[in-house]
């Protein structure tokens, strides 16, 4: 499970900027190209930032690799 959440502290929270800030992070289409291994639409991109920001506001644990694929099999059911 690869799960989102938000930092547990500010420390966290700078930790993660720097790491970023170092070219330590990776894109989300990427990550999701790496997950369903094409390139996702921007739209399908930005349903998944969606969730994952709902998940922050709500406080909620997400494991994202589980929703990439839902959402995708959900697409894939509409197309």
């Amino acid at each position: 499970m690869s799960s989102v959440r938000k930092p547990k502290d500010d420390a966290e929270t700078e930790r993660a900027r720097i790491a970023i800030e170092q070219g330590k992070g990776t894109s989300l289409a990427d990550f999701i190209e790496g997950i369903l291994e094409v390139t996702p639409e921007s739209e399908f991109v930005e349903a998944v930032r969606n969730r994952i920001e709902f998940a922050h506001l709500q406080e909620e644990t997400l494991d994202v690799i589980t929703l990439i694929k839902e959402m995708a099999e959900i697409q894939d059911q509409w197309a």
